[in-house]
């Protein structure tokens, strides 16, 4: 009876996801929460993504700013920048990290933005304190940067070893 009631409980405490087309196609590695396997930006089917998002984005549930993160993967992929970062941005401002972790690599690259190497920092460290564990990966590569103001080589080998010890 006990390992019954232990099920039930533990069924009712855990959230279901239901995996839409949009994470099939656009799943992210560096999203914590993820809910399926992670696809390569260069395996991306651009238009079928966006597609598949839009669908997913129309329906108004909870996991809203997830898919305005990945349908932002197909914009890239696409090389359409301005309604990524629209996308990345409206995640972003919805509080989902990986979206703060996408939008640290825009200014960081300066994709679609100009490049601002500070709001980057910013953006990454955000990313990193809510959980996206690459955050400290772009942290390593842009404090090894010798374009970068802050440039600190030991600080880079910190966040190298932060990202590799997750």
């Amino acid at each position: 009876m006990r390992i019954i009631i232990l099920l039930i409980c533990t069924a009712l405490s855990s959230k279901a996801y239901a995996v839409e087309e949009c994470d099939l196609h656009g799943s992210l590695e560096a999203d914590p929460l993820s809910i399926s396997e992670p696809v390569k930006f260069q395996d991306i089917q651009g238009a079928k993504l966006i597609e598949v998002c839009t669908i997913a984005i129309n329906k108004q549930n909870e996991n809203l700013p997830r898919y305005y993160l990945l349908r932002a993967r197909g914009y890239l992929s696409s090389g359409s920048y301005e309604e990524a970062k629209s996308d990345i941005t409206y995640s972003h401002e919805m509080g989902y990290a990986a979206a703060t972790f996408a939008l640290a690599t825009l200014h960081h690259f300066g994709e679609g933005v100009p490049q601002d190497l500070l709001k980057a920092a910013i953006l990454y460290q955000q990313a990193y304190n809510y959980g996206v564990t690459w955050a400290a990966r772009g942290l390593s590569i842009l404090y090894d940067d010798l374009s970068f103001d802050d440039y600190d080589p030991k600080l880079s080998k910190d966040w190298l070893y932060r990202f590799e010890g997750n």
